[in-house]
Formats: C-alpha cells, structure tokens, sequence
C-alpha cells in the first residue's frame, strides 16, 4: 500500500471510532448526572416550550471570523420520558452556512434533568473536519493534517481557537450548557 491509501484507511479508521463513541455516548445519555431528580413540577408543554425557546436563541447565533457563519434548516424533536429513559430528551439539527462550497451539518443533544435543559453532546461535519463535543470537551479530526485535536471548551474559548457553533450555543444560550433560567 501506497502513503495515500493507508492515510485513506486511517480516515476510515478514525470515523468509525467517532461512530462507535457516538454509539456509546447514545445509550448512556441517560446516565449524565449522578443527582438526577426524575420527577418535575412543570407541566410538559413548558419543558417543550423552554427547549423550542433554546433552538429560536441558536437559529439567531452568528459565529466563525467576522460572524459569517450561521445556522439554516434548524429542526428540533423533543423526546418525552418512557420506560427505558426516565427523563426528557432533545434534538437540534441544522444546516452550517459556512464560506465553503459544500453543506456542513451539526447536531445537538440535550437531556433535561434537575428541572434544566442540558447540551451533552454536539457533532459539527464540515468539508474539512469532524467535530465531537461532550459536554466541555472536544475533538476534531482534520483532513489537512490527519490527526486528533482534544482539549476543554474552557481553554480553547480563552484562544478562540474553534470556529464552531457548539461554543457559542454553549457560552452564549446556555450557561456552560445548562439552561439559563
């Protein structure tokens, strides 16, 4: 094999493992904090209507250099609890109007507990990169140099070194990714 083809199976690698944590990260949504307080005073369409508030703040948000970046198409879904998950979950899915030629995608999860809404996860697929976040951590898997960035949303944000709509969903709409109340 040829230098092009083992970076080739490398980037197939790489994005099947992205795949697998994302699997994983899927079935212990639930499992995010240890104090979970299960039940909730509010009525369900104001757990609705509180989420639809988060997605109509992160459709308005402006990012990447010079805030040319935004979101188009956001959809929401909202998941209420059942038997194999005592708790509401949430989807945000949208289009990244970036300067690029092709469609970049982002998805988002949310689970609410503790009477709040809480950003868990993000995924951000650009023509260039992968983004993963978990909660206020990242990686981001590069085509130009073929490996792994990791770090903390708390550091990266002091360098404003991500170009991404995951930090300002997280700093911005949300405190640290808890609902604002």
């Amino acid at each position: 094999m040829d230098k092009t083809q083992w970076r080739s199976l490398l980037q197939i690698f790489f994005a099947c493992i992205v795949c697998l944590a994302i699997t994983f990260i899927n079935t212990n949504v639930a499992n995010v904090s240890a104090d979970v307080v299960v039940g909730s005073d509010l009525p369900s369409s104001q757990i609705v209507e509180r989420f639809e508030n988060i997605k109509n703040k992160m459709a308005k948000l402006r990012f990447c250099n010079n805030e040319t970046c935004f979101y188009r198409n956001v959809t929401s879904k909202v998941i209420p609890p059942n038997n194999s998950n005592p708790h509401y979950t949430a989807e945000i899915s949208a289009a990244v109007e970036r300067p690029s030629s092709s469609p970049d995608l982002a998805d988002y999860h949310f689970v609410y507990v503790n009477d709040r809404w809480q950003l868990v996860k993000g995924e951000e697929f650009t023509d260039v990169a992968d983004y993963v976040f978990i909660g206020d951590r990242y990686e981001i898997y590069s085509v130009h140099n073929s490996h792994t960035l990791r770090g903390s949303l708390d550091k990266v944000k002091e360098d404003s070194g991500i170009k991404s709509g995951y930090l300002p969903l997280y700093y911005q709409v949300l405190d640290h990714g808890l609902e604002k109340i």
